[in-house]
């Protein structure tokens, strides 16, 4: 094959992966967008639907460790990963759907709350599987490149939700779930019968299937850097997480003074549309990131973003109008694009590093805990601090960028991630 034949079918793979990403964050964010407008309008205390929205996190620490590790094992005729983004996609694109049918048709919040418990399963039933496909086909020192350029799908999916989904939602509310439910099984179809695995090799399949799980913790939690790697992107997201939760709560309060129900209702659209700004500043530094994390280091790649979405983060507390939101998010989103790019790689290398990549399953699977977590700790975190200070969201600005800094001395002490 010619080297303009490898090069083409590489950023042809690539491009197939992203496309994967992209429907996977409309998912995520029309979650984010509209999950809390749904469940405020059925009650007002903050720690409830922190949460109902922290069951994202519960499953998301459960899940994909579980079917991360199950799919290194499984050898089917279409590979270890595509059979669960298949079936994963599938369920997904019919929950978020009967996520709004059951609120349209007036069920109670329980049900809310069990259908999109079900969305969150669904979607991580792939997650994993979809990390690991990217590391599994590309090789150690493109992994930066290739990862920016998911990662800018990614936020474009995500801005795509945020966006459009706000548009379709003024409309009509269903139409922005009516999006989620096409276009997320479209991805994993197109995923299951375009992107074709590699086999393992024999000796390979054999060390999987010996590894059991518990040596395979006891194996982990001795590599000091892949549980650096995990501490440090547990605070990040955490950072991230305390915000995107309870953003429009925040919007809410900083802008219009106070998160009650008709302030919310007021700021929806708006805060939806601010989120989307978020993720166009992402999209700019999602490829540069990338190449930084490549050609010029890769602890030094995250530590640039982490340190630019940390301090604007914190700075969140000067919020007062909407200019003011559009400039820190601006700011905010930039940072946010290069930690994404240049964080997602990092597994994979390092497993080069260890001679163990045919376990990139379960590796991400812990990957993708490692950003639950956060999820798990938001909702319920979150809403315990906003109660215990009177319902007063601006408070979680200064505490998400303290977060995201602490992670920098972890970052700087990985010395098995080379610059």
């Amino acid at each position: 094959m010619s080297k303009e034949k490898q090069a083409s079918f590489a950023m042809g793979l690539v491009l197939g992966i992203a496309f994967l990403g992209f429907s996977r964050s409309i998912g995520w964010s029309l979650n984010r967008a509209f999950s809390f407008r749904l469940l405020s309008s059925y009650t007002n205390i903050s720690f409830l639907i922190g949460v109902v929205l922290a069951m994202e996190g519960l499953l998301g620490m459960i899940v994909p460790p579980l079917v991360g590790w199950y799919s290194d094992r499984v050898f089917t005729r279409m590979g270890r990963r595509k059979p669960f983004i298949l079936i994963g996609g599938l369920l997904a694109g019919i929950s978020i759907y009967l996520v709004y049918f059951f609120y349209s048709i007036g069920l109670p919040l329980f049900a809310i709350g069990f259908m999109l418990s079900f969305f969150y399963f669904s979607m991580h039933l792939y997650t994993a599987p979809y990390r690991a496909l990217m590391p599994d086909l590309i090789e150690t020192g493109h992994r930066g490149t290739a990862s920016g350029i998911i990662t800018m799908f990614e936020v474009i999916g995500s801005l795509t939700g945020f966006i459009a989904g706000a548009y379709l939602w003024s409309i009509n509310e269903s139409y922005p779930f009516i999006m989620g439910a096409f276009l997320i099984p479209l991805a994993s179809i197109v995923t299951y019968m375009l992107i074709g695995e590699r086999e393992l090799e024999e000796k390979k399949k054999k060390t999987v299937i010996k590894e059991g799980i518990i040596d395979y913790a006891k194996r982990m939690f001795g590599e000091k850097d892949t549980v650096k790697f995990y501490t440090a992107q547990t605070l990040w997201w955490m950072g991230f997480e305390f915000i995107g939760i309870f953003f429009v709560g925040i919007m809410a309060q900083a802008i219009l003074g106070a998160p009650t129900d008709e302030n919310i209702d007021k700021i929806t659209v708006t805060a939806v549309y601010l989120m989307g700004l978020f993720n166009i500043a992402a999209i700019f530094t999602a490829i540069p990131g990338g190449l930084i994390y490549d050609k010029i280091g890769k602890k030094r790649a995250m530590l640039f973003g982490i340190i630019i979405f940390g301090v604007s983060i914190f700075a969140g507390l000067l919020v007062k109008t909407v200019l003011t939101a559009v400039i820190i998010l601006i700011i905010a989103g930039l940072g946010w694009g290069i930690v994404l790019s240049s964080s997602f790689p990092v597994i994979g290398d390092l497993l080069t590093k260890y001679q163990r990549e045919e376990f990139n399953g379960r590796y991400y699977g812990l990957f993708e805990a490692s950003r639950s977590f956060p999820i798990l700790l938001g909702g319920f975190g979150g809403g315990a601090i906003v109660s215990l200070m009177n319902n007063n969201y601006v408070i979680l600005f200064p505490i998400a960028g303290i977060s995201v800094l602490i992670s920098i001395p972890i970052v700087l002490s990985m010395h098995m991630l080379e610059d």
